[in-house]
């Protein structure tokens, strides 16, 4: 760690007065190298770097010095490097005085092994923090670091495992498109003839986690130190990636302290699961984690799938969720489930948590943040409080096996790279005092004496998958899949809906919870636009003067496939009595349906036209068409021409009678002429 200015503690045990800001920002000095474990009997190696930007400088004098006594805490180990301590007994390891240009000055220091004068007992070995003061013009600018100088005696070393997860990222999961993209590419392939009807694209969450294989069989091969439990996405792990990873398991699985166990497929939330209880977006994801399991089984790789290891908050209801679903141990932060009564020193990471009746294994979150190069030490001075804090630990309670446990973050949030982790992890195992074991040997060893809180009952609230976008989503999904399933290919409209549905569950949407709510958002618009695509035609008022007729509707369609809908007319009004009539609208055309109606009654009525599916759910846009229904017209106009066809024949009748010729009568004369 670079250091701009002397603290009080080195002012004052050093005898300089501090330097002036003005001058003291103009120096930096930093310990660049120094020994991880200091082997009693042997010289230290120590290198300094002094990078001076102003003008050059004579006589500088340059001291390092240690503290002569071990730390008994690991809150005195934190004071040290955070520059906190006030008073400090020192020894003086070197002293000389330096000539400092212009620029960056390297200064290689060896101390003599008959200066290193602490001793080597069970008391006097450990850590000790090292300061290099560079001191000028009565002032002096410090750095601090830690030397642990382990025993030359043997003794039984106490156990760690880290907790390594490889998942996938947010950058990889973005790769997979959205719901109205997949839609799209779909229709495109469609068009194109490259689809049958009982056919879609090729998975793309599958091609994600097959894309990103290259990098994660990359990080396995990185692990090699003992003391690594590796807990990978199971989707990476499934019949149909195994084949990328296999190889890299396998060796991995055979190392010494070595340890896989299978998260759930694309590392689900389980906080946003237990906080919302939507199985849709999590079930096949857990369920995954198992079926990998038994992959990899059936080609000779042991793994475990009982673990519970979530990167959200482990609250009381996930903790029963992932019992329910199968986990027989829990990771746990042990900040999240303090001792009752917290001893002085630090208990073992095996713990039974008798609020859910279940083991856990407890991470130590100020090992696991140096670890995970979550602070703004340099990696040598992480490396260097490591080692001396884990040194703390031991000599704590030498004769009380407490296992130590350190867990990383997700991928998105790792601020080291795999290979620098295994190198720390490398250190760590070769100490006397620490030993790499796997999470199953850390469950072998006995619980921690210690009744512990109770897990928080609370929701967590990083989830980035809300109960109010679940509901956005399954919404708007489901009105997609209603219109597919009516179309001539279903499985089309599915697989664009649960491209999304696939990927929403997965933690990686944290580290861009803006990505999410942007899928979400192409689900609705997806929904919006295949509604839109089925309209009712507005119409003027519709004459309707018989008893029994059909109205004509107007629907156009401009969806790409042909849809077979049904066309539901209601009214309030009991005077007219509609049919549902079935029809297939064809691709971008408007389709003229009559519609049989029965009138029982006259009078102007308002009809509501809706397009449905069979389950009765309103698809697309209806209209109201108005009616002016005169039911008994056609009675009256039919008895009024009856009764004037026969009016006109009576009439007609009569007056042929009045105007025909009539026969004179005959007289005896003509009838005597007849009969001659």
């Amino acid at each position: 760690m670079k250091r701009f200015a002397a603290t009080a503690c080195a002012a004052a045990l050093l005898g300089f007065a501090p330097l002036p800001a003005s001058a003291s920002d103009a120096i930096e000095i930093e310990i660049t190298d120094i020994d991880p474990v200091h082997t009693p009997g042997e010289p230290l190696s120590v290198e300094v770097t002094v990078t001076n930007p102003g003008p050059a400088r004579e006589a500088v004098s340059l001291d390092l010095t240690a503290q002569t006594t071990v730390p008994l805490y690991r809150s005195s180990v934190t004071s040290w490097i955070s520059d906190d301590t006030v008073t400090s007994s020192m020894l003086t390891l070197d002293r000389r005085s330096i000539d400092l240009p212009t620029g960056r000055t390297t200064i290689d220091i060896d101390v003599p092994r008959e200066v290193l004068t602490w001793g080597n007992t069970s008391v006097s070995w450990g850590p000790r923090g090292v300061q290099a003061a560079l001191s000028f013009d009565e002032a002096t600018i410090v750095d601090r670091t830690f030397l642990t100088t382990e025993p030359s005696f043997d003794q039984e070393p106490m156990s760690f495992t880290a907790l390594v997860p490889l998942t996938i990222a947010n950058d990889e999961l973005v790769q997979v498109p959205t719901t109205s993209e997949r839609y799209g590419q779909s229709i495109e392939a469609l068009s194109a003839g490259d689809l049958g009807p009982d056919e879609v694209l090729p998975d793309p969450v599958t091609s994600a986690v097959r894309d990103a294989a290259g990098r994660v069989t990359a990080d396995i091969d990185d692990l090699t130190s003992p003391g690594i439990t590796l807990a990978l996405d199971s989707a990476f792990a499934a019949l149909d990636t195994v084949d990328l990873t296999q190889e890299s398991l396998s060796a991995f699985t055979d190392g010494d302290g070595h340890e896989l166990i299978m998260l759930p497929a694309l590392d689900a939330d389980l906080s946003a699961w237990a906080g919302t209880g939507e199985d849709l977006f999590f079930l096949s994801h857990v369920a995954q984690a198992e079926q990998s399991r038994q992959v990899l089984s059936g080609r000779n790789i042991p793994a475990r799938s009982d673990v519970l290891y979530t990167p959200g908050s482990v609250t009381a209801s996930v903790a029963e969720l992932g019992i329910a679903h199968g986990s027989n141990l829990l990771v746990v932060p042990r900040s999240d489930v303090p001792a009752v009564e917290e001893p002085n020193w630090t208990p073992s990471a095996h713990a039974l948590l008798d609020d859910v009746g279940t083991e856990a294994v407890l991470v130590d979150d100020e090992l696991s943040a140096l670890l995970a190069g979550e602070s703004e030490l340099t990696e040598l001075d992480r490396r260097q409080t490591l080692l001396a804090l884990t040194a703390v630990h031991y000599r704590e309670r030498p004769n009380d096996h407490r296992p130590l446990v350190l867990s990383l973050p997700r991928g998105d949030d790792l601020a080291v790279t795999v290979s620098d982790v295994n190198a720390m992890l490398d250190v760590l195992d070769d100490t006397s005092w620490l030993a790499g074991v796997t999470l199953s040997d850390i469950e072998e060893l006995p619980f921690d004496p210690f009744a512990r809180e109770d897990l928080s009952s609370g929701r967590s609230d990083t989830s980035a998958l809300t109960p109010a976008l679940i509901d956005s989503l399954t919404t708007a999904g489901d009105a997609i899949v209603a219109i597919g399933d009516l179309t001539s290919h279903p499985l089309l409209f599915e697989d664009a809906a649960s491209t999304t549905y696939r990927i929403a569950g997965s933690w990686s949407w944290t580290a861009g919870p803006g990505e999410l709510s942007n899928r979400v958002g192409s689900v609705q618009a997806l929904s919006g636009s295949l509604t839109s695509a089925l309209k009712v035609q507005s119409s003027s008022t519709i004459n309707l003067i018989s008893q029994a007729s059909e109205f004509p509707v107007h629907i156009t369609s401009t969806l790409p496939l042909p849809i077979e809908v049904e066309v539901d007319v209601v009214s309030e009004d009991r005077r007219l009595q509609f049919e549902v009539v079935t029809t297939t609208l064809q691709p971008n055309t408007t389709t003229t349906i009559g519609i049989p109606v029965k009138a029982v009654g006259s009078g102007n009525v308002r009809t509501q036209v809706d397009i449905v599916g069979p389950d009765g759910s309103v698809l697309g846009t209806g209209a109201e068409i108005d009616i002016r229904v005169r039911a008994d017209w056609e009675n009256v106009g039919t008895a009024i021409l009856a009764g004037l066809v026969l009016l006109v024949l009576i009439i007609g009748v009569i007056r042929s009678a009045r105007r025909g010729t009539r026969t004179q009568p005959l007289s005896e004369t003509d009838i005597q002429e007849l009969e001659d």
